[in-house]
């Protein structure tokens, strides 16, 4: 029967996917690559198990949907506020020079003006999931190139919305007049304005109420209702079913429930998804590809050298460092996703042909499978280019307007046993803070020219530059510097600092922040005296107020922090710990301690006598004095009676003084 026909393609596509997942995080390759293979592989253009593709098709446009609803609620316009100067400058500067260089370039092929353009939108957006994805597994998220690029990415993904809108008129030569185009967008934009105002006020109210049912299933029906409901008012209105979603998206992102939203909507969107790369995968033409090979080479090679001089000088522009620009220009050389969301209204529009339609998706895949492999070596390929390029290669239109503002003219720094802290961050201030407080000389290194310029005005000593260059570290002063503090989240950063800083000053003593357990015995072999692993501190930071929590005083919690500290968080790292720190440790949690009780009324103790009570014999621990209205009792006698309001100081080890509390509280109310 038919029905069970199609039921056999999608089991069949499943398994694909259930089989690329695991073979390419083994690989550290995106699995969304393995998708697109996947598709051409079972596809009707490889080995034909999938013959029909409508159906996939239809379960993959609603993967899209999901997919752009989701990406709008992680967008939160609080956190494009954040970070506006790279999403708009640097955002902006990219996809404008990356549209107007493809234009001119394909129009000098023949291709009507028309298609250049669209050419244009297609190699400007890069893909956001493959470039977090690589991040996220690098631990980059949070450096500088990590901001670079969410920001960059940020703006590409916004521009899908107006590339949707400029569909119609760029295939406007099929009969189009001027006056529909015009009557289109006029009638999008109201569309839009309509989600917006519906997304503003209508939706919040919407979901309060399915948060009032205290029903998950009615809560995530209701979600995927908002996203398919919204994409089909704007396909209504002869727009992308996926710009609803992506509207209703970001402006639900404000919403206090939007984490709820995007845990309700996750599910589906990673499945549904999953099929609309195999889709994307399944109409590239295998046969095409082998009889174009050159001309696929040659168009992939094109995107990725153009994109990486494009992303790589506007990085410059917004007065990073070259070697960060180097790195973020590598990892986004690849078309992204949504172009191939683009590609298919195009090529529906009639604005691409099968010939460009078929070269666009080879050279997309070809990209994005390249992708990782150029992250990955993306670190040495910048340490080889910055030897080759001149030193004051981004000293450029915003980094002098900095240099004006905040006077980041070099000169030698003049301190003597100062600390130099590499990173302004949340450790960073703090650090300041005290050292301020202590009267100790110090000097900050930071790379993003916004914070630099807030802490100048504010008097902090703090200059701009990239602190794995030699140059940068001797302008700190690193040869007469006693202390070093690497608080940055770069790993590749920090061990090219402590190989130069080791280098330059071999005396002094290094302490670095990281975030990853695996970098930790590579940091001390680099040189570093102390590593402070955020994961660990946060474990310690816990089991001492469970320490505290059962009465052990702060010098044996110290004790304990101290030892497992010494053995490099040994514990922690499942280590078997030497049988000497071992019997340390015993031995501290053995140690007796002291502890103090509040007597109340309703206390065992209220009234009685020491003798009656009898503490010592009963528990063991013993009563060495008694506070009473502010008037200690030092060895009381046997006669001495407690009253209410009586702080009783006890000695004992852990386990007597948990028996005397037991004894000592009140007794507890049976409630039937």
């Amino acid at each position: 029967m038919p029905e069970f026909d199609i039921l056999a393609e999608l089991i069949l596509i499943l398994a694909a996917i259930l089989l690329v997942i695991p073979v390419f995080k083994r690989i550290n390759i995106p699995p969304l690559v393995g998708f697109l293979l996947a598709g051409l592989v079972i596809g009707p253009h490889g080995i034909k198990l999938i013959q029909r593709i409508e159906v996939v098709q239809i379960l993959a446009e609603i993967g899209v949907v999901l997919l752009l609803f989701t990406i709008g609620l992680e967008f939160s316009l609080a956190r494009l506020k954040r970070i506006k100067s790279i999403v708009l400058i640097g955002g902006g500067l990219q996809v404008t020079v990356t549209i107007i260089i493809v234009t001119a370039a394909v129009a000098m092929f023949g291709l009507p003006i028309r298609e250049a353009i669209f050419m244009g939108f297609l190699v400007s957006l890069s893909s956001t999931a493959i470039v977090m994805k690589l991040l996220s597994d690098r631990n980059e998220t949070d450096t500088a190139q990590g901001k670079i690029s969410l920001g960059i990415l940020l703006f590409q993904d916004l521009c899908i919305v107006p590339m949707m809108l400029l569909v119609p008129v760029l295939s406007a030569s099929k009969g189009t007049t001027f006056y529909e185009v015009i009557i289109r967008l006029i009638i999008a934009f109201i569309t839009v304005g309509i989600i917006f105002i519906a997304a503003r006020y209508v939706m919040p109210k919407f979901i309060e109420l399915l948060i009032k049912i205290r029903s998950r299933e009615m809560f995530v029906i209701g979600v995927v209702f908002i996203s398919l409901g919204t994409a089909l008012a704007t396909s209504y209105a002869g727009l992308s079913l996926a710009l609803g979603a992506f509207v209703a998206g970001l402006i639900l992102s404000e919403s206090e429930y939007s984490h709820e939203i995007v845990g309700a909507a996750l599910p589906f969107r990673d499945a549904l998804s999953s099929l609309f790369f195999i889709s994307i995968g399944m109409l590239l033409n295998l046969e095409f590809v082998l009889s174009s090979i050159l001309y696929v080479v040659g168009a992939a090679a094109s995107v990725i050298v153009l994109k990486f001089i494009v992303i790589a000088f506007v990085v410059l522009y917004l007065s990073f460092p070259t070697r960060t620009a180097i790195i973020v220009g590598f990892s986004m050389v690849q078309i992204g996703e949504f172009s191939f969301i683009l590609a298919l209204a195009g090529r529906s529009a009639g604005i691409m042909n099968d010939f460009t339609y078929q070269m666009f998706l080879a050279a997309s895949i070809v990209t994005m499978m390249l992708t990782p492999l150029l992250v990955k070596y993306s670190s040495d390929a910048a340490e080889i280019l910055q030897r080759f390029l001149p030193a004051r290669l981004a000293s450029n239109a915003m980094n002098k307007l900095v240099n004006k503002e905040i006077g980041l003219e070099t000169k030698n720094v003049r301190l003597i046993s100062h600390v130099i802290i590499i990173g302004y961050g949340l450790n960073g201030k703090n650090l300041v803070t005290v050292l301020k407080e202590t009267g100790i000389p110090y000097i900050i290194a930071d790379l993003n020219g916004e914070v630099v310029k807030a802490a100048k005005n504010l008097g902090e000593n703090i200059v701009y530059g990239d602190a794995t260059r030699q140059d940068i570290l001797t302008h700190l002063g690193i040869e007469n510097s006693r202390v070093m503090v690497v608080a940055i989240s770069d790993p590749d950063s920090t061990r090219r600092i402590l190989r130069n800083a080791k280098s330059l000053n071999p005396d002094i003593h290094i302490i670095v922040r990281t975030r990853s357990v695996s970098e930790i015995e590579d940091l001390y072999k680099l040189g570093a005296d102390q590593v402070i692993p955020e994961e660990y501190e946060t474990s310690i930071e816990i089991f001492t107020r469970v320490l505290r929590h059962y009465h052990l005083p702060r010098n044996i919690i110290a004790a304990q922090v101290g030892l497992i500290r010494r053995e490099g968080y040994g514990m922690f790292r499942g280590l078997q710990l030497p049988d000497a720190t071992m019997d340390q440790l015993a031995a501290i949690l053995a140690a007796g301690t002291t502890d103090t009780y509040l007597v109340l009324n309703e206390s065992p103790a209220c009234g009685k006598s020491l003798s009656e009570l009898d503490l010592r014999n009963r528990t063991g621990a013993s009563i060495i004095a008694i506070v009473r209205e502010n008037q200690p009792f030092t060895n009381p006698r046997a006669n001495f009676k407690f009253q209410s309001g009586d702080v009783i100081v006890m000695l004992g080890t852990h386990a007597e003084i948990d028996n005397a509390f037991e004894l000592l509280n009140p007794p507890r109310l049976e409630i039937d």
